[in-house]
């Protein structure tokens, strides 16, 4: 077996290994912060190369599933995450707030990647994942707000972030595919999934900036929420799946995906050092398990894939 061929193959559990080197290694974390932008607009770029437009257009063509899937993303899932953890929780819990901010953060941009990886809708999720965080600069501080986060969410700076991310990688996919064609791109098929697992392990390491300064001073506390993070990720795929089960299988597994799976560096970068609030470690843990969750989920999809009606 090759490098790539290894890369590809253990590829869950290497993104894992990417955040445990972006914890134990806090240096090297905060030098590769600067690029995480380039890293994942890189990212983006690569999984777009994958999509067929034949698949974009069949969802553009019959945009509905993707309207319920982004209203269920955007308001759906807020709204049962408060009805839910709202009668159990104090007002003021940090538990609650970040709950809700997770909740109402858009799906990540990163989707298609994922989608890859578990074997769900890429084209579903590329084109639900657009709008989700265009509405991000107007829904999340609005959300914030709702829930008396004194954090200044600036859309302005979150519109500017996205705009770069979501433009700058669609004309690179733009101008890789017109340079080369989707030909070749299909003949290269393994070698774009090697290199988008790599960019995928490398952006876990910056992402994890400041969470191993927190985890060395409240260990049992972030092991708490560490918890509670990946509770709420899997219990909100698992309601998403269940929700758009009458769709396709693969559908139905996007939407669990994405029900879970949100853009927390864009919430982490509001927020600022995780470790000056329990909210911001709350978010830090769900970002920590946005690289441990799909080689825990794998199986799962797996068995669920291999069972399509």
């Amino acid at each position: 077996m090759g490098l790539g061929a290894a890369i590809r193959r253990r590829g869950m559990a290497l993104i894992a290994v990417g955040a445990a080197l972006g914890i134990t290694m806090p240096a090297l974390a905060e030098a590769m912060r600067p690029l995480l932008l380039w890293i994942s607009l890189a990212t983006m770029a690569l999984a777009l190369l994958r999509v067929e437009p034949s698949a974009l257009l069949g969802v553009l063509r019959r945009p509905g599933l993707a309207l319920l899937v982004l209203g269920w993303v955007t308001f759906g899932v807020p709204t049962l995450v408060y009805v839910a953890l709202a009668p159990l929780l104090p007002a003021d819990s940090a538990f609650l707030t970040a709950a809700m901010l997770i909740a109402a953060t858009p799906s990540v941009m990163s989707a298609a990647v994922f989608a890859i990886l578990l074997g769900a809708d890429a084209a579903l999720l590329t084109v639900v994942a657009i709008p989700s965080n265009a509405l991000a600069p107007v829904w999340l501080p609005a959300t914030a707000a709702f829930m008396g986060i004194t954090a200044h969410l600036d859309p302005w700076a979150m519109a500017v972030r996205l705009f770069v991310l979501v433009g700058g990688s669609f004309a690179l996919a733009l101008g890789v595919i017109q340079a080369v064609g989707r030909p070749a791109l299909r003949a290269n098929a393994s070698r774009i999934d090697t290199w988008t697992v790599s960019l995928v392990v490398a952006s876990a390491i910056p992402c994890m900036e400041g969470v191993g300064h927190a985890l060395l001073g409240r260990p049992w506390a972030f092991a708490i929420m560490l918890g509670f993070a990946l509770g709420l990720n899997l219990a909100l795929q698992a309601i998403g799946f269940i929700v758009f089960l009458p769709a396709p299988r693969q559908a139905a597994l996007s939407a669990g995906l994405i029900s879970g799976t949100r853009n927390m560096v864009l919430l982490l970068a509001t927020l600022g050092d995780p470790g000056e609030s329990d909210v911001g470690l709350i978010v830090a843990a769900a970002q920590l398990t946005l690289f441990v969750m799909p080689l825990l989920v794998a199986p799962a999809y797996r068995a669920l894939n291999r069972r399509t009606p």
